[in-house]
Formats: C-alpha cells, structure tokens, sequence
C-alpha cells in the first residue's frame, strides 16, 4: 500500500527551463478537485503519509486551494504535504499561502513550500529562462518567511548551473533555508529525453559535483541525516559508475499520479499503469501488468536511477550518520592509532608494496607521486611543467602515469594541460601502487608541490619509494617546495624521502634541507611559458562561457583587474590571531581598495581552487560579492567556473592587472607579464609569495598582516 504520492497536479507551467520541454505543450482536461477527492478516496491511499504536490507549475491551476481541500478530505493518514513552485507568482503566494496553512493545520498537517533555485541571479533567469525571475523568486521566498511557512529550495544541477551551486548553498546558509541539491535527468513526463546534450553533465562536471557533495560546508548546512546519506551514496555513482544504493519509497510504497489521473509507479516510469478516471486506483495497482512493470523497473532502472526520490534509511545507517560529527574525536584518535599501528607494521615489514620487476618489458614509464587528488590550476601546471622536464631530458619515454587518490579530479587537471608530448599520459587510483609491475627503465618522480606537513602521504609515498628503489627504479624529486613543518615525525619522513632521491631539483634554495639540491624555477612556469607558442584554441564549453561573461561586463576605457583570494590554512599562520580574523580583514581590506578605487576598473573574482577538498576561492569571494552588494558596488563580479589551466590562461589573457593572494594565481600572471599585486599570506613572517615577488625585483605586494587599500589602489592608478 502506498504511504508516499508524488502528484503533478498540472503539466502547464510559464517558466522555460533548460532542462524541461513540459512548458512547449498546453495541457487540457485535467482532474477537477472532485475527481481528485474520487481518487484519492479509494482504499489503495487509505495509509498515505505524505503527498507532493508538484507540476507543471501548481500556481497556475485557479482552483489549487480546492484541490488542497480535496486532497486534506481524502486522505485520512495524511502527515504532510508539499508543493514544489518556480516561485515566479509572489502574489499568488500571498493570497494562497496563509489559507493552504490554515487549512493543512486544520487537519494537523505538516505543509512545506519547496521553490527552485537554481542560481543566484542572473544565473537562474539563465536557466530558468524568464526576465526578471529571480526578483520573485526573493519575493516569494519573503512570503513564505512572513508566514512562518516551512521553506525548502530546491536546486537542479546541470551543466548550465553546476558552477554555480556554491552560490546557492552560500545564499541558503546566508538566510536560514533548507536545501537540496539534485541533478538533472530525463523523466518521460517533463518530455526531455530528447534534449539531453542540452543539460547532462560532463564527466569532468560529475566530478567537481562530487565533491561538492562531500564538501563539510554542505554537510553541515544538510540537516537531514537521510539526504547526507544519498548525497554519499549519489557520490559513488557519479565518481566510481556504482548501482543505486540509496532507498527509495516508490520501489513498493509510493506512485505518482499525473494531472490527467495516470498512475506510474514513480517519476522515471515510463509506461502508465491505467487511468484513475476509468478503473479503480486499486484495482490498478494491485493488476498483474503493474507487478511486472514493477520488477522491470527493479532489476532494469532503479539501480542506475539518480532521482533524489528517496526512501527509509536502516535505523543503524541513520543513527551512525547522526552520531558521526560528535564522534569525531574519537575517529580522529582511531585513526592516529590505525596510523600508528601502520608505521610499526612497516617498519617490521609487516606493511610494503609489491613492486615486480618485469625484465622481459622494455617500455620506459615515469610513474608519478605526490600530492594528487586535492590539486587545483596551479598544481597542474606544476605537473604539466615537471613533465616537460622529464620528457625533455628523454624524449623516449613512452608512457606516464599520475597515481592520485582521486584519480577522477586529477583525470580533469591533466586533460587539460593538453601536452604536446609524445608519452601517453595516463591517471591511476593510487591503491594500484599496492602491487604493480615495473620496467627495468622505468623511473619514479615525486612530481613539484610543497614536501611539508602531511604524516599520511609522506608515510604511503615511502612505502612506494623504498618499494621501487629496492628494484633499481631510480627515484627522483623535481620542481618542490620544502615545508612547512609542524611535528618531526613528519619533518623526518620528509628527509627520508629526499635522502632516498637519486635527485632532488628544489624551487628554492634551503639552508635546513641538509641534503644536497639543485634549485630551478617554479615547475609552473615551465609549462605556461610553452603554452605562448600554442596556436588558437578550438571551441569549448568553458571558452564559450568565458566569452559571454567577459561581453557582459567589459566596458570601454575601464580596466579588467583579476581578483583572487583564498581562505588561510591554518599551517601558514604564525601570527597571535586566528585564520578567521585573518579572512575577515584581508576582505574587508579588498573591499575598502574596491570602493577606493572607484568605477574606472571593473574586478572580477577568479577562483583558483573551487575544490572543497581543499580550501575553495569561492568563499571569500562570495562574501565580498554579499559586501559589494550592500553597498551598490556594481563593478565587482564573479567568475565561478572552474577552469583547466589552458582554459584559465585564456581567460586571463583579457586582463590588465591583478591582486592575487593565490601563489600560482601570481604565477600565472606573471608568466604572461599582467601586472599583478601579490598577498603574501604566511602570517608572521616572509612566505612563498613574497619570495616570487623578490625573485622578479618586484616591490609590489603585500603581507596579510599589515595589507595597505592605498598602496593596492595606487598600484593599479600605475598601471593605468
């Protein structure tokens, strides 16, 4: 017996959606509030608890709130009801509000309001395709707060918005709202099969989503144990191609009912079962053609279905994703002991790689280690510049093989860097190292990035090293930086990885290093330095957003000035003040030299980490954005795409200055000769971005601690 409805009470609906086709089509004949009473009279709804009401757009039916009284009458076990809106009616949500919560507390009925959102301004009208929508959508979402109406946004991700969704989630959190996020799929009744290219997402897009996904910041905005877990198990299936593992109350308790009376046991369904108008809703559902049409969909569709219908989770699941924040001391210290139970086991050899040494293969591969699968732009031009070392110094190489422990992530950065190598460059799980075979030619590079505070990568990476170096397999560190270093366990390891080295090429020189190392430039700019020769870059998605961005901000006779800041790691800061303090009046500051500065300049904020495995650009970027906009700064925009490194260059080829805190993001634009004023932010004493800056004799950059609006502003009236 069904304890869960999803009924589409209309397929009319005025908004354009990128993803929907249901808008193209005038539906007629649909079921009056008597013949909805009829059907959901029949004993087959007598144990319903909940019931969505969805569309189509609910709002354009006239008779709605006797629809609502229909639906309220006939369902004696009803616990709660929903209405799924685009939102674009505010003031029909003013009229009809308080008398659906008047009428559904009547009854003791729990009612939430779901409206889309699919973006954050300009971006949802882009999706939605409406003028002017998101002015009601604020509207609408101010209505249902006046009435203290349960309130829920809705975002659908797709490839026209899934930049975007950590505006959404910073807007939900900025005002108090429940949210969920789902991704666009094709559903028989929205008739969208057929525009798939025009919404799927990237494999590359999948990816980032993913980790979204996972992110702590949504997690901790996601109050529902039950959605945290299908956002994990939706991360399975969009990284590692898994069957659905997440519930779903229309597998045998749920079916949707359309707006002309056709049951379907749930929204991916295609065939209808019957119609209610003509036969009796039980009589369907309990028919022999409706159980086989349930075990198709069982054993064909539910396992790769990635609708957000769900279902009960197992009480235990629950009660471990409810306990798990709390228990994280406890898993911190169980994971210090498994780390420590390792490193004994290693040291007695209980713990090591299988490494085979296959003297018939003759192939010469460089296997590469190092910090893979949190890396952003810049790490990959670093990868992209040791590589060309390697490749230059034997051009024989035949193939190259990144090991990363998100092999998904760093599948995207290496694509992109699109090498004119000739070694094929593949991207391999890291666990693969396990046990591997190995050529009498091959080498094993640690491959540029920081050798600093990381106990668990440094112990797995010695694993690896000892492995292959016992087999002969030269071991090489190429293009790194050294620290920083916060116990010695940690400071010990990383010796030991470079006394293992048969060369280690540093990009600094090190006094404390105690081993001997040539120093050479950043990796980085190996690589952005052999892109200036490349020639004009085909189409793409991501150009062609580039494109439209820039022709919608650009204006004559004022200058672009790239922005880019990030969040301080705490590993950076020496300073008596916390990272917190620190965001904040790095921000503050930026925004005082944006307001300084006047409307001669238009700035954009370039994130150059969107990756919530590490520290995202994004967030310092939307609180900006928030300031900007309360006090009608409206030469302050933001780019939140994520970009390859060959896409990234061409995106900043357009501009004419910068104010970066990123280091790469100051490598980047100093490899193509913008001017460009860095922040150094290592708090407390001299860092990474002030060395570059000395290196070029360049005065112009500052430290975070004593960060001056005014000499930012007269850099940029210098340059112009």
């Amino acid at each position: 017996m069904p304890t869960h409805v999803n009924f589409p009470i209309t397929d009319n609906c005025n908004s354009k959606c990128q993803m929907c086709n249901v808008w193209k089509d005038k539906s007629e004949n649909e079921l009056l509030p008597k013949e909805i009473a009829d059907i959901f009279s029949d004993q087959l709804f007598a144990n319903v608890k909940h019931l969505g009401i969805s569309g189509g757009e609910p709002t354009l039916r006239n008779d709605l709130l006797d629809c609502v009284d229909a639906i309220l009458e006939s369902l004696p076990k009803l616990e709660s009801l929903s209405i799924t809106s685009h939102g674009f009616h505010p003031s029909k949500w003013e009229r009809m509000l308080p008398e659906i919560l008047k009428k559904c507390q009547k009854k003791n009925v729990l009612f939430k309001l779901n409206i889309s959102v699919d973006g954050i301004g300009e971006l949802h009208e882009e999706v939605r395709r409406i003028e002017g929508g998101w002015k009601k959508v604020l509207k609408s979402i101010a209505v249902a707060k006046k009435n203290n109406c349960p309130l829920q946004i809705q975002c659908t991700v797709s490839k026209h918005n899934v930049y975007g969704i950590n505006e959404v989630l910073h807007f939900a959190k900025e005002n108090n709202i429940e949210l969920i996020f789902r991704k666009a799929t094709s559903i028989n009744r929205l008739y969208n099969e057929s525009i798939t290219d025009e919404y799927f997402t990237s494999n590359n897009e999948d990816s980032f989503f993913a980790d979204f996904l996972q992110s702590k910041s949504l997690n901790e905005a996601t109050g529902n144990p039950g959605r945290r877990l299908f956002y994990k198990d939706l991360v399975k299936r969009l990284v590692k191609g898994t069957k659905r593992g997440a519930p779903c109350h229309f597998q045998y308790n749920g079916v949707l009912i359309s707006a002309h009376g056709e049951m379907f046991h749930c929204s991916i369904d295609e065939k209808p079962l019957g119609n209610c108008r003509k036969e009796s809703p039980s009589k369907i559902y309990f028919s022999k053609e409706s159980k086989n049409q349930l075990d198709q969909l069982l054993s064909q569709v539910c396992p790769n279905c990635i609708h957000d219908q769900t279902g009960s989770w197992s009480p235990l699941q629950v009660v471990k994703e409810v306990l798990s924040p709390k228990l994280s001391k406890f898993i911190k210290f169980k994971e210090l002991f498994s780390f420590g139970l390792k490193n004994i086991s290693a040291s007695i050899g209980f713990i090591k790689r299988n490494v085979i040494l296959d003297l018939t293969e003759n192939k010469k591969t460089l296997h590469v280690i190092g910090a893979y699968g949190g890396e952003h732009v810049g790490d990959s031009a670093i990868l992209g510049g040791v590589l060309l070392r390697h490749w230059k110094k034997d051009p024989t190489l035949n193939n190259i093989v990144v090991y990363s422990k998100r092999a998904d992530r760093t599948q995207f950065w290496v694509k992109g860097l699109d090498l004119e190598i000739g070694s094929d460059i593949q991207v391999k799980d890291y666990k693969v190292l396990n046990n591997i075979k190995v050529s009498k030619n091959d080498k094993l590079v640690w491959a540029g990035g920081p050798i600093m505070e990381m106990p668990v990568d440094l112990f797995e990476h010695l694993l690896t090293i000892k492995a292959f170096t016992k087999k002969g397999i030269p071991f090489y560190v190429t293009g790194c930086g050294w620290g920083p270093f916060k116990t010695r366990y940690s400071l010990k390891k990383a010796h030991q990885v470079l006394n293992s080295a048969s060369e280690v090429e540093m990009r600094d020189k090190y006094s404390s290093l105690g081993s001997q190392h040539t120093v050479n430039q950043d990796p980085a700019f190996d690589y952005l330095y052999s892109q200036k020769t490349k020639s004009k870059l085909d189409w793409s998605w991501s150009r062609f957003k580039i494109d439209d961005f820039l022709k919608k901000i650009k204006k004559e006779n004022q200058k672009l000035v790239l922005v880019n800041l990030r969040p301080l790691w705490d590993k950076y800061n020496k300073s008596n003040k916390s990272s917190d303090e620190l965001d904040e009046e790095v921000i503050l500051k930026i925004f005082e030299t944006l307001k300084m500065a006047g409307d001669s300049y238009q700035f954009v904020s370039v994130p150059f980490n969107t990756d919530h495995y590490g520290f995202s650009d994004m967030e310092p970027a939307l609180v900006l954005k928030d300031l900007c906009k309360r006090e009608a700064i409206k030469n302050y925009h933001l780019f939140d795409r994520e970009l390859d490194a060959r896409d990234m260059l061409y995106l900043l080829a357009n501009f004419d200055m910068g104010i970066c805190m990123r280091f790469h993001a100051c490598i980047f634009m100093k490899s193509m000769n913008i001017p460009v004023y860095g922040i150094d932010y290592t708090a407390g004493e001299k860092g990474k971005v002030a060395g570059l800056f000395d290196s070029f004799n360049d005065p112009n950059y500052g430290n975070i601690m004593t960060l001056d609006p005014k000499r930012i502003v007269a850099f940029l009236n210098d340059g112009k």
